[in-house]
């Protein structure tokens, strides 16, 4: 976008100052907002705002300079770009990552350790995977190599986004009807409308570099507001989310009833026997509960429990 002279050069400059403008304000209502209301959520929310948009900055830059590679006006980058690749690499991992665990914190505010351990763990074998080919194919000049790498990569990051968003509707079916179920299922709908945006675009091949009509930047340029004004209107319009309560906690972490007494009388400081003595069972029936809430809630202890369950 930067390499355009002339008008569509102002324009499309324009059009990326104001992108980036509503980024910012996006980031600044996101966290003002987070800091009454889910914080898990919240936190992962913000930091895919934040990554799309240096996403998109590191394209323009990537592109800018495969130009004036191609122009043969400053041949350094050559050495420059399949860094510049790496590191983008890096940022849509990172953006998957934080998008995946968004879309699993919002129903009930609550990231599995093992999803994140996983997510991690696969995110570093792709990321070497993605780095080795890379250098394969540049030590080798071998461009098809590289493009291979490129094409799989965003299609990994698009299909991970699709699966996300479609398991998060899913799980927004199953809460109760009202307006946490609305918030959420607009939530879902919209992502999975932008991930189709994104299909047809790399279809379209929109987003191969090169020269780029008028049209193409300003809706390029408009996809970007899009993304960045859609938390303040999710925002203002869904303001009924509010904190996520213990009884859609234990809903959708799956805890049965006999569990939630459990739990109530963990939080009112009870030993094992004196739950036992309570509930009428055994000892170890209440370790078993103790088991399967921990496993259930991802929790290693009971402090962790009680922070993690607000008091009934």
């Amino acid at each position: 976008m930067l390499y355009h002279a002339g008008m569509t050069d102002q324009l499309s400059l324009i059009v990326l100052v104001v992108a980036l403008a509503t980024g910012l304000v996006a980031s600044i209502v996101v966290t003002t907002y987070a800091q009454t209301r889910q914080p898990v959520f919240f936190r992962y929310f913000l930091t895919n705002i934040l990554l799309f948009n240096l996403l998109i900055l590191s394209g323009l830059v990537f592109r800018y300079l495969l130009m004036q590679l191609q122009s043969q006006q400053i041949q350094p980058y050559l050495f420059v770009l399949p860094g510049l690749l790496v590191i983008m690499s890096a940022l849509k991992l990172g953006w998957l990552y934080a998008f995946t665990l968004m879309n699993t914190a919002l129903p009930a505010d609550i990231a599995p350790r093992a999803l994140k351990g996983m997510l991690a763990r696969a995110g570093t074998i792709i990321f070497i995977l993605y780095v080795v080919t890379t250098w394969i194919g540049v030590s080798m000049q071998h461009a098809v190599t590289q493009q291979v790498a490129v094409i799989f990569l965003e299609s990994l990051i698009l299909v991970g986004a699709v699966v996300s968003t479609a398991l998060l509707m899913l799980t927004a079916l199953k809460l109760p009807k009202g307006s946490r179920r609305k918030s959420v299922l607009v939530f879902g709908a919209y992502h999975l409308g932008l991930m189709s945006i994104i299909l047809v675009v790399l279809i379209t091949g929109w987003l191969q570099p090169g020269p780029q009509r008028l049209a193409q930047l300003l809706a390029n340029g408009g996809f970007l507001v899009l993304f960045n004004v859609f938390p303040l209107v999710w925002i203002r319009g869904f303001r009924p989310l509010q904190p996520i309560s213990d009884s859609e906690r234990f809903k959708s972490l799956g805890i049965t009833k006999r569990e939630r007494e459990v739990i109530s009388l963990i939080q009112e400081g009870k030993t094992n026997q004196e739950i036992a003595d309570e509930l009428f069972i055994s000892v170890a029936t209440v370790k078993d509960h103790n088991h399967n809430i921990f496993r259930k809630a991802e929790v290693r202890n009971r402090l962790e429990l009680a922070k993690l369950f607000q008091k009934l």
